[in-house]
């Protein structure tokens, strides 16, 4: 069986002294799946969208952990990078120098709203996308999104009302933050070791009530 992760920095890893301790590499040992993690630091949701539709054929189980609602992809001559409000991304403007324009006027004139909308339909047509191909897949949010104001706007309930909260473990009110609460940190703010371990415990568990394991 093979297992596909896609995330941020929080699903990659980073600061960990040893990536084989992220939260994917755990729970792949304790499922006994092979594990293909494309997480990496800064990435945005719509990269995880194109890695989900772009992978389906090719595991058995995707987990989605959805950074920041206001990250998102872009692609120019340079090649795929990820922008949201307030980047500064080093990288970025080095690489190719004229995204730093891009960067300025999403910091400048994004709309928040807009940008949540867009994580919430992402949500519900990856969901279906998911279950219309029969893979298992389970969602998380790594970025606390469930804090952002725009999650109780009336005019977003047609959409908050179609998210599948059984596959979406902590849906509405938990995202990594808080199954990592009181864990150490690395100085950069990223969970280590034991934070990684409840991770994959509490994603165990899920399987383990769906009577994934059996």
């Amino acid at each position: 069986m093979r297992l596909l992760t896609v995330g941020d920095s929080f699903t990659h890893g980073e600061e960990l002294q040893d990536i084989s301790m992220s939260w994917p590499n755990v729970l792949a040992k304790k499922i006994g799946y092979d594990l293909t993690n494309l997480a990496r630091p800064g990435s945005g949701n719509t990269r995880m969208v194109r890695h989900a539709v772009e992978q389906v054929d090719n595991y058995d189980m995707i987990i989605i952990a959805w950074s920041h609602f206001a990250r998102f992809e872009l692609a120019d001559e340079g090649g795929f990078y990820d922008l949201w409000p307030g980047c500064d991304s080093r990288t970025h403007k080095i690489y190719a120098p004229w995204r730093e324009e891009a960067i300025k006027y999403t910091t400048h004139y994004h709309n928040d709203d807009y940008l949540y909308k867009q994580y919430l339909l992402n949500i519900i047509l990856i969901q279906n996308y998911l279950k219309a191909n029969n893979k298992r897949y389970f969602m998380l949010d790594s970025f606390g999104n469930h804090q952002a104001n725009q999650r109780t706007e009336l005019q977003n309930k047609h959409l908050l009302d179609q998210i599948d909260s059984a596959f979406y473990i902590g849906w509405p009110n938990e995202s990594l933050m808080e199954w990592t609460y009181n864990t150490p940190q690395g100085p950069q703010g990223h969970f280590l070791n034991e934070g990684h371990i409840r991770i994959a415990d509490k994603i165990y568990y899920h399987m383990e009530q769906l009577s994934w394991l059996s």
